[in-house]
């Protein structure tokens, strides 16, 4: 599984904290604001935003859109692990593992492509665009993980259509972290994202309990 575990959080978003990193870290989770709570739960939060309503606020905003995919891939890496998650429902990782084979096939991304390329692709466009530079967004979307690739795949970003199972998805994973939350349920997995001692509850994930 080490294989997988250098899957990063992007440079677009460098104002991030750093993340304690163990010795054998699982996939990086992408996060718009790392400072609420953990990373892994401001991810979740912000995934779960972004498809609200079938993923409609992200018509015509392709770096947001790019960067909402990159973090369900990411997302989807994690519950299918059960590292980071060994108390999750099992069927979210089902759900989650749906919700990425429709966002691939809205955007044109190939069912085989490793996630880990699909993740660094997508950031990439991400920040490309939010510096103004389109040539190197559509560049970042090469075949063949991107099919046809280039400026069609980027026009593509800005016009994903409805995506009710990330939608879906996304709803199912936030309501299992409060979940765990309200029962306790992350006590004693000794997870990456804790600030304390392993097995202890951690900062946004029980509420100082």
């Amino acid at each position: 599984m080490t294989g997988r575990r250098g899957v990063i959080l992007l440079p677009l978003l460098g104002a991030c904290a750093e993340l304690r990193t163990p010795q054998d870290p699982p996939a990086g989770v992408l996060a718009a604001a790392p400072a609420v709570g953990s990373p892994l739960r401001a991810a979740v939060e912000a995934t779960a935003a972004d498809f609200a309503r079938q993923g409609e606020g992200l018509a015509g905003r392709p770096a947001e859109a790019a960067l909402a995919l990159a973090r369900l891939e990411a997302l989807q890496l994690e519950a299918a692990d059960r590292r980071a998650w060994p108390a999750l429902a099992p069927g979210i990782a089902i759900a989650l593992r749906t919700a990425r084979d429709e966002n691939r096939a809205a955007l044109g991304v190939a069912a085989a492509a490793p996630a880990e390329a699909v993740i660094r692709a997508l950031g990439a466009v991400a920040a490309r665009l939010r510096a103004g530079d389109r040539p190197g967004a559509a560049a970042a979307l090469a075949p063949p993980a991107f099919e046809p690739g280039g400026e069609a795949t980027l026009e593509r970003l800005g016009a994903l259509g409805p995506l009710p199972a990330a939608e879906q998805a996304m709803a199912a994973l936030a309501r299992d972290v409060r979940r765990l939350d309200l029962d306790r349920g992350w006590s004693g997995a000794g997870n990456w994202w804790q600030a304390g001692t392993p097995g202890a509850i951690t900062d946004g994930l029980g509420a100082g309990f």
